[in-house]
């Protein structure tokens, strides 16, 4: 599967020089983590080059082969006290090599536990407009409709069905929804 945007490209070199210190650090040639993973040692030589992608399938696969957990491949995630991300900048990622795979949208971050989650249908007449506030961290992820979430002292945010936000809930927040929606609250102990 090629690289097909600068994002994209950056995201696999990264991945490719974590795959290459858990390697040396392994005491492993290529050869040895290629037969183990279950990949081509050219396609290996590429992915530590930055030259291609993998599947997640593909990255399960070379973490388990190396003792690590797929997460421990992925770049770490700058922190944010609030983090949007946008339906447009998902990933469509192949859950294996074969062609007719599925593709998942994914949504990366990394953060802390989840401890509760939520599935919220709002109706236009249902009042959500309490301010809230929390320990927490929240990742709010909208399935239909519109969504408007506003933090105190900044401008309010509007959020799209394949929308997603993520912040600490210490910031308060509220929501407002004129026309209806429905989302996903998901909450992480911090």
């Amino acid at each position: 599967m090629g690289v097909t945007d600068d994002a994209g490209r950056v995201l696999s070199a990264e991945i490719g020089a974590k795959v290459r210190q858990f390697r040396i650090e392994a005491g492993l040639s290529g050869v040895k983590l290629a037969a183990a993973a279950g990949v081509s040692q050219p396609f290996l030589s590429q992915l530590e080059s930055g030259q291609c992608s993998l599947a997640i399938a593909t990255l399960y696969r070379i973490a388990n082969a190396l003792g690590v957990q797929p997460s421990d491949l992925l770049p770490p995630a700058e922190p944010a006290e609030i983090e949007v991300v946008r339906s447009s900048a998902t990933q469509q990622i192949p859950v294996s090599e074969d062609q007719r795979s599925a593709i998942a949208r994914a949504i990366l971050r990394s953060g802390g536990k989840i401890s509760e989650l939520y599935d919220y249908e709002i109706s236009p007449e249902d009042y959500v407009e309490d301010w809230f506030s929390s320990d927490a961290e929240h990742a709010l992820y909208v399935l239909e409709g519109t969504l408007r979430v506003e933090f105190e002292g900044r401008p309010e945010i509007l959020l799209e069905a394949g929308d997603a936000i993520f912040y600490k809930s210490r910031v308060p927040h509220r929501w407002h929804s004129g026309h209806g929606a429905r989302i996903i609250l998901v909450v992480a102990d911090s």
